[in-house]
């Protein structure tokens, strides 16, 4: 029953008319085209970004912002500093830090979506179904003492760009070494962005 049922749908999209000596399709298979053609138009307008992910721009100035930063990379130097010092052979450390960008804060959003669909038909007696989706999003605000402000979901502290540490100690590759690889771990950083170097 069911491969008759989809012989005869088939039959139906291939049926063609002789009219004038060309070959016309049907109007079912004209239509089954439009309405495919319709869905991948509507696929590829859907947004891949979820509502979560939105980053909405701080309110905050850029002094606060730049000493979030400063604070931040002072707190990682010393401790990377204090725990370098207790290396075996390690007897004087400085370290220097950069951060690429600074603080990110995703926000709360509430996230509204319309569907508006509507049907044609055209003066050949076809018809077309046009679909818009409109898609609205707004960060949700609570209120303060000083106004209102945005509800922060999740900060994301600045990545590091890279670490200079300069040693004194046994002056050997093998405290080099040693140092290097304890930044690396300490940090989660690859190589590349790690040099440590003797002192003077």
């Amino acid at each position: 029953m069911g491969e008759q049922l989809w012989q005869r749908v088939w039959d139906k999209f291939q049926s063609r008319t002789e009219k004038d000596g060309k070959k016309q399709y049907s109007t079912w298979f004209i239509a089954a085209l439009v309405v495919v053609g319709i869905y991948f138009m509507y696929i590829s307008a859907v947004p891949k970004q979820s509502p979560a992910e939105l980053l909405v721009p701080s309110n905050e100035g850029s002094a606060a912002a730049a000493g979030y930063q400063g604070e931040y990379k002072a707190l990682l130097e010393r401790e990377l500093r204090e725990d370098l010092k207790s290396i075996k052979g390690v007897d004087d450390v400085r370290v220097f830090i950069t951060l690429a960008g600074g603080l990110e804060k995703e926000y709360v959003t509430n996230q509204e979506t319309t569907t508006r669909s509507t049907e044609e038909e055209d003066s050949g007696g076809g018809n077309r179904i046009i679909e818009e989706e409109t898609i609205k999003t707004q960060a949700v605000m609570q209120q303060t003492g000083s106004g209102q402000q945005a509800v922060v979901w999740r900060e994301r502290t600045p990545e590091i760009a890279g670490v200079l540490v300069t040693v004194r100690g046994d002056n050997n590759a093998r405290l080099l070494e040693d140092v290097t690889l304890a930044v690396r771990a300490a940090l989660n950083l690859p190589a590349h962005r790690v040099k440590v170097l003797e002192m003077d």
